[in-house]
């Protein structure tokens, strides 16, 4: 599972259970970190830009 540090603290339905996950370091299902990014409770990663070609 990866680790994320929730800003503000979500539920997150999963399975049939309902689970809380508060503000901090935690490790969340990747569905959960999907939900969480997609409605930012956690910061999305910001993709590193792609070096530009110098043999042209």
């Amino acid at each position: 599972m990866p680790k994320a540090n929730v800003k503000t603290a979500f539920t997150f339905r999963e399975g049939g259970k309902v689970k809380l996950y508060k503000k901090g370091d935690q490790e969340l299902t990747a569905a959960a970190l999907a939900h969480a990014q997609a409605h930012g409770f956690v910061p999305v990663p910001k993709a590193e830009p792609k070096p530009a070609d110098e043999a042209k």
